[in-house]
């Protein structure tokens, strides 16, 4: 059966601009009425998802519920300290990465001695330590 959007509102009490987003992917006839299985489907259901499958609600809210859980998992790990933050781990980075490049540069045209290669270590093993979040390397 074939229903103009008048219809479709009439039917399922929904707002004629919620019903037009939802069927916009159809395609009226001539006359601009849509298959009602198709339409109620679209309104009700939703046409597909981005693989092109249709997507029921109790699935939908299914795929909500873990991806609500993961990122709760992301939120447990930051706040344990078992995740450092992107931001920390890049500050970190730099200020080692300065501090050698500082090193290395103080030392300009002279040969690497024990004594510098031994301290651009020991910022190395500073900087996992910082990394580790107990100041020292394991």
């Amino acid at each position: 059966m074939k229903v103009s959007i008048y219809w479709l509102n009439q039917a399922t009490g929904k707002h004629p601009g919620t019903i037009k987003k939802r069927i916009a992917n159809l395609v009226p006839d001539s006359r601009g009425k849509y298959d009602s299985a198709t339409a109620l489907e679209a309104i009700y259901i939703g046409l597909s998802d981005s693989s092109g499958e249709k997507i029921a609600m109790p699935e939908a809210v299914r795929q909500l519920t873990v991806a609500r859980k993961e990122e709760i998992d992301l939120e447990m790990e930051i706040k344990r300290g078992d995740r450092i933050p992107i931001a920390d781990c890049l500050a970190v980075d730099n200020e080692v990465f300065q501090a050698i490049a500082g090193t290395i540069k103080a030392n300009r045209n002279k040969q690497l001695s024990e004594e510098v290669t031994n301290e651009i270590f020991d910022n190395l093993r500073n900087w996992v330590g910082r990394l580790n979040g107990n100041g020292k390397h394991d």
